[in-house]
Formats: C-alpha cells, sequence, structure tokens
C-alpha cells in the first residue's frame, strides 16, 4: 500500500501540472473572445444605423409627398383669391392658407430633422468601420498569437497527461476517478497523513477504529469529512522528511 500512496502522491504533482495547463489553455484565448464580442457588436451597430438611416430615407420620401400635396393645394386656394366676392369667404381662404403653412412648417421641420439624422448616422457609420476594421486586423494578429500560444501549451499538456498515465497504471480507475476530483476541489491536496488521530487535510478527529483501519493499510480510505485519501505513517522518513 505505500507504493500506492507513493503512486498517489506522484499523481497529485502531476495532476496539478495538468490543471495549471488546462486552466492556461482556457486563459490564452479570453482577449481573442472579447475583441470578437466587440467585433460584433460594432457590426451590429453598424447595420442597426444603416437601417436607421434608410428608415429615414423612407421617412423624408413620405414628407416629401405630403408636403407637395400640400403645396398644391396651397396654390390652388391662393389662385382662388382674385375670385372672391366677399370679405367672409376671403378670411375662410385665407385661414386655409394659413393652415396649410402650420402643416407645411412643420412637414419642413420633420423633413430638415430627418436630413440631419441621417448625417450624423452617416458620421457614426464611418467612425465605427474604421473601428471594425481596426478591430478585424487585431483579432486576424490575435487569433495567429492565441494559435501558437495554445499550440505549445497543449503540447505540455499532453506531456502531463502521458505521464499521469504511465503514473496511474496498476492503479484502480475508480480511485483515479474520485482522486482527480479531489485534488480539483481541495485546493490541489487529495492525499494526506493522520497526526494524532486527526486528519491533516480538515483538522477532523477521526475515531481510534477508524484510524486503525487507515494504519492497517488493507485498503485505500478517505476522509468521512473533507473526502481526501488518508494514510499513516509513524515517523516514517519520506524524502528526507518525518512524516506524521
Amino acid at each position: 500500500m505505500k507504493k500506492t500512496f507513493e503512486k498517489l502522491r506522484d499523481l497529485q504533482e502531476i495532476l496539478l501540472k495538468e490543471f495549471e495547463a488546462e486552466s492556461e489553455i482556457d486563459d490564452i484565448p479570453r482577449e481573442l473572445n472579447e475583441l470578437k464580442k466587440q467585433y460584433t457588436k460594432v457590426e451590429r451597430s453598424i447595420k442597426e444605423m444603416e437601417q436607421s438611416g434608410e428608415n429615414n430615407q423612407k421617412k423624408i420620401k413620405e414628407v416629401q409627398k405630403q408636403k407637395s400635396e400640400l403645396q398644391l393645394n396651397k396654390e390652388k386656394y391662393e389662385g382662388q383669391i382674385p375670385l372672391i366676392k366677399t370679405q367672409k369667404e376671403y378670411e375662410a381662404l385665407t385661414s386655409e392658407i394659413a393652415q396649410l403653412d402650420e402643416k407645411l412648417q412643420l412637414i419642413e421641420e420633420e423633413e430638415l430633422n430627418a436630413d440631419q439624422e441621417i448625417e450624423s448616422l452617416n458620421k457614426s457609420i464611418e467612425e465605427m468601420k474604421d473601428l471594425h476594421g481596426t478591430l478585424k486586423k487585431e483579432i486576424s494578429e490575435k487569433q495567429k498569437e492565441v494559435n501558437q500560444a495554445l499550440g505549445k501549451k497543449q503540447k505540455e499538456l499532453d506531456k502531463y497527461l502521458k505521464e499521469k498515465e504511465k503514473i496511474s497504471s496498476g492503479l484502480d480507475e475508480e480511485v483515479i476517478y474520485k482522486f482527480e476530483k479531489i485534488v480539483r476541489k481541495k485546493e490541489g491536496i487529495g492525499i494526506v497523513s493522520i497526526k494524532n488521530s486527526i486528519c491533516m487535510g480538515c483538522n477532523m478527529i477521526l475515531p481510534p477504529q477508524f484510524v486503525n483501519d487507515v494504519r492497517r493499510e488493507e485498503e485505500i480510505i478517505f476522509c468521512p469529512n473533507c473526502s481526501r485519501i488518508l494514510y499513516y505513517y509513524d515517523h516514517e522518513h519520506v524524502d528526507g522528511e518525518v512524516v506524521v
């Protein structure tokens, strides 16, 4: 069983390197992904502004059509002025013309606002297109860096996986599976000793019979509290140090 514990400690070291490499592989494309998100956001903004510009163009056509109709009506009423015979008819007709003038003024303001909005949108679109092009270039350059870094880190990870496979040879697959989960969850420590009936992983006091079971080393036993694998070394020297 001592050899098994030694294997597990070696396995723990490799697992830590494996997990670190995996974490770095996840982190490497982070900046690239942020650039891609920004690129997509800018692309979407350009489309939205272009659509808004098209809507304003349609609006201008509509108000121009309305303005043309109002101007025709105004000209028609103005052409009737010489034919008016009474003051009442004159006042009614000039009132109609005044209302048309008010409507024409509102429509012209609406047309002007739409023109100004289009001008502002076109300026913003040009700026966003410049940013879009810059981001596209940055993404292309960053993608090359990421691919190179990922390739290098993947080779490193593959090396750790081969070492893990070699160390794991002869160990129970279920034990390996549990041990990997423990190492990942328990701050990189998956196997600890018992000292004075206390688990050195979580400081839980263990029952005497449980401690004796661990000490007999007949099977792999997990701490009932922190789930780490337990071993009992009574002043056993490991790598020149005393482990208890």
